[in-house]
């Protein structure tokens, strides 16, 4: 069953910071399907894929960015 009310983003945070939440957000949410109940949802193990990759977060030209950089194998690339 998909939900088409009724939810309300009220916060987001990354990594600590505070992030404003854009006007429309949780109505753009709902209309692309995003929320969802009782629903097969596909697992993924985030950590297992996240281990192969270094992670930092920075601040540039006032933006939060993620940057991830591939640890694996560098002769194959």
């Amino acid at each position: 069953m998909i939900i088409r009310e009724g939810i309300e983003v009220t916060r987001i945070t990354l990594d600590g910071y505070e992030l404003p939440i854009p006007e429309g957000y949780s109505e753009f949410l709902l209309r692309a399907g995003y929320w969802g109940y009782g629903e097969e949802v596909e697992k993924i193990n985030r950590e297992e894929i996240l281990s192969n990759y270094d992670r930092e977060v920075v601040m540039k030209d006032g933006k939060l960015r993620t940057i991830l950089t591939y640890k694996g194998n560098k002769k194959g690339r």
